[in-house]
């Protein structure tokens, strides 16, 4: 509605206006939104969605058309999660709950999703720019435990729901745990798929609170992912902005009982004014508004909060998911049935002929050779195989670019010729994130098209398969015949028989006293492992030792998951002890320079828990010089030929 099609004279709808904003100021301080104000924390009590609420609500507005959806709940039988169109506009896809969900609740069968590591890939770069899509999706290394790889920087690309949901802080539904680190059984002086896939799988996802059918999932990528991407995304909300959005619109519904002569259609109109044309363009409670719609404010005193409003508008029936969307769980993660592959990926439920096993949302890389890779130390000229990423992304022999799929468990789909079960092709655009344009579009242009994936293949069943079947994709011929040769060539590499993890190291210390450093003299740990010590340890308040061992261990089990880099240190032991109790003891040292507030003299008297065995930088089977590396083939009847800047004269 404009000024002019009011019956209120304009001199007044000025005078409501400034009265307006002179009670800005007073909301902005109760918003938090002023910079450095003290109300930016909010207490417990203010942060309860119970003291939020829309206050006044006209009465003609309680009969209008909730907009929640509605849901089908025989549908849930079929699909536990959907990938469909995100509520968040320019997103992409999202992930959506198939069915009520309460909380703590494990969204994955058996196996959670991989993770693989990205290994120092400016230093292999000589830090040369380059557009790699990936920097929107992966996550820090170090948080996830991969820091034991690299040199200097490690990234994990977390394919499954560390992709494919999105992040919306303020609606935080579901969290993602650690993955976990073995070969699954592979030896690599025995197996020749040694290093060919990742150690790091099973990364869980958990429902942080309770999930009506149809919401969208949101994960917490922090703040500081969205603060670095301001310029870009604009004022995204955080944290409480939408709990202190519902408060300033309280605030505003104040004024209502003072101009209560005001007509609903006059203070509506306001209301769009002050936002629209609000001095705080930069403020992330702003943010939490929608600018464009002018029926929001009486959307939100229906939902009753900003909070409320949004996790309905990202709320679908499953009829619209069935619709624009794809089942997002047709598949489960277990050991594979061919053992030189280690995980596969198995039918959740049976799958007619014909049936989407999975969509395929693709990162692009228009140029492969930034997941080359070169010995550090002997020179930029002496390369060993790429990125381990490599082996998990689609290629073609005429072109550069690389496509790499991600969403749950697709990944551990397996290649077998002859076991095939399931093929590739392009998305349906109506139920992907796939904007066909680019297929014809020169490669070049690509890394022009934004910050989000748009391109996805679907993933076909080419036969009915089974309940509990495994489900293997044609990789191709060149795939297959450079497996065929690998295993032909493969030996295991110089020392492999006393090649120990980590892992394995500390079940069979498990029991045993970890030697000092004159005790290695005589018997030395594997030439990979190295000593560790927690830094938390060498803090100046030495608060631990006030503490049980006990205590202790609960608290640092907490800590050591969401570890950083820096948190361990290279560690030598100096002697053994007993305390009273008979509980053995060490004194330690870390064997690196202290920095900050952080003495690194010798402590006594340390409990078992403050040392773990690490293993040293590209010591891993994923940097074996035999390691086998392949992309995976994208058949040539749908390779576009745009995209082939790569033939041979």
């Amino acid at each position: 509605m404009t000024l002019q099609s009011t019956n209120v004279n304009v001199s007044f709808y000025r005078i409501v206006l400034l009265l307006a904003l002179f009670l800005i100021p007073s909301m902005a301080v109760s918003c938090g939104y002023e910079h450095g104000s003290s109300h930016d924390a909010l207490s417990e009590t203010e942060t309860n969605d119970s003291n939020v609420r829309v206050e006044i609500i006209d009465n003609h507005e309680r009969g209008k058309t909730n907009i929640i959806a509605t849901t089908n709940p025989t549908y849930s039988k079929e699909c536990g999660f959907w990938l469909a169109p995100s509520a968040i506009q320019g997103a992409g896809l999202g992930m959506y709950a198939g069915r009520q969900l309460g909380e703590n609740e494990d969204l994955q069968y058996l196996l959670g999703d991989p993770v693989i590591p990205i290994i120092d890939i400016n230093l292999h770069n000589r830090n040369r720019n380059f557009k790699f899509l990936w920097d929107e999706y992966k996550w820090n290394g170090w948080t996830l435990g991969l820091g034991v790889e690299a040199l200097t920087d490690v990234d994990g690309a977390s394919p499954g729901f560390g992709s494919a949901a999105n992040s919306f802080i303020p609606l935080v539904n579901v969290k993602l745990g650690n993955p976990r680190r073995d070969m699954a059984g592979l030896h690599r002086s025995t197996d020749p798929g040694a290093g060919a896939f990742t150690a790091y799988y099973d990364r869980r996802a958990t429902t942080t609170r309770p999930i009506q059918a149809g919401e969208e999932f949101y994960l917490n990528y922090g703040e500081q992912w969205f603060k670095n991407r301001t310029e870009s995304l604009g004022p995204v909300p955080l944290g409480q902005d939408l709990n202190r959005a519902t408060r300033l619109v309280n605030d505003f519904m104040k004024l209502r009982t003072t101009l209560n002569h005001v007509s609903s259609a006059v203070f509506y109109n306001l209301w769009v004014t002050f936002i629209r044309q609000s001095v705080y363009v930069e403020s992330r409670v702003f943010g939490s508004f929608n600018h464009d719609d002018k029926e929001e404010f009486l959307k939100m005193a229906r939902a009753g909060s900003v909070k409320h409003l949004r996790i309905q508008q990202s709320t679908k029936s499953l009829e619209w998911l069935h619709k624009h969307g794809t089942c997002g769980d047709h598949l489960y993660g277990a050991n594979s049935t061919l053992k030189q592959a280690g995980r596969g990926a198995f039918a959740s439920r049976d799958l007619p002929k014909g049936t989407v096993v999975a969509q395929l949302p693709l990162i692009h890389i228009t140029d492969r050779s930034i997941l080359d890779m070169v010995h550090i130390k002997k020179g930029l000229n002496s390369p060993r195989p790429p990125q381990l990423l490599l082996n998990y992304c689609f290629g073609h022999p005429e072109s550069t670019i690389l496509l790499c799929p991600y969403g749950p468990v697709v990944n551990f789909v397996n290649h077998n010729q002859t076991r095939t079960n399931v093929k590739i092709k392009w998305a349906d655009p109506a139920r992907s994130n796939l904007e066909p344009h680019l297929l014809d579009l020169h490669m070049d242009l690509l890394d022009m098209e934004g910050d989000t994936a748009k391109l996805a293949f679907e993933m076909v069943a080419t036969r009915t398969i089974h309940k509990d079947e495994e489900v293997f994709l044609d990789y191709g011929n060149a795939w297959e015949e450079a497996w065929q040769n690998h295993l032909k060539s493969w030996k295991p590499v110089k020392g492999a028989e006393n090649h120990i993890s980590k892992e394995e190291l500390d079940r069979q210390m498990a029991n045993h006293s970890l030697r000092t450093v004159f005790e290695l003299i005589e018997n030395p740990y594997p030439a990979n492992i190295v000593l560790e010590c927690h830094r938390f340890f060498w803090n100046s308040t030495n608060e631990w030792r006030s503490k049980s061992f006990k205590v202790i261990e609960s608290e640092l089990n907490q800590m050591f998951r969401k570890t950083r880099r820096g948190d361990w240190l290279k560690c030598d032991i100096l002697r053994r002890n007993h305390t009273d109790g008979g509980v053995e003891v060490y004194d330690a040292v870390p064997a690196t320079k202290g920095k900050g507030k952080v003495s690194y003299q010798k402590q006594s008297d340390l409990p078992r828990i403050a040392f773990r065995f690490g293993e040293k930088p590209y010591t891993s089977d994923m940097f074996l010089g035999n390691a086998f590396r392949h992309d995976i083939g994208i058949p040539d009847s749908i390779f576009p030929k745009a995209w082939r800047n790569n033939l041979q004269p």
